[in-house]
């Protein structure tokens, strides 16, 4: 791991996973209201969400004012792989 030089363009990141083995379970990015993206249908959901909050205009001020965004309220022991929430 020590190799790894970041990318700049979706293909050097594309070339650079092409042969890493699929993700495991627990391997999975979390999204600050709970869901897993753990699918590509997922991933590509959520990328057209923040797509759409950009062109809006929505700040991330703005989204951490939204009620789901309240930190106080998250629970800290879920475990995402063993009870699912998306």
């Amino acid at each position: 791991m020590g190799d790894v030089k970041p990318v700049a363009t979706f293909e050097e990141l594309a070339k650079a996973i092409k042969h890493a083995p699929p993700p495991t379970p627990d391997d999975v990015s979390i999204t600050w209201d709970g869901r897993a993206i753990d699918t590509k249908e997922k991933l590509f959901a959520w990328l057209k969400e923040v797509e759409a909050n950009e062109k809006a205009g929505i700040t991330y001020e703005e989204l951490r004012k939204r009620p789901e965004a309240n930190w106080r309220q998250v629970n800290w022991d879920w475990d995402p792989v063993a009870n699912p929430r998306a």
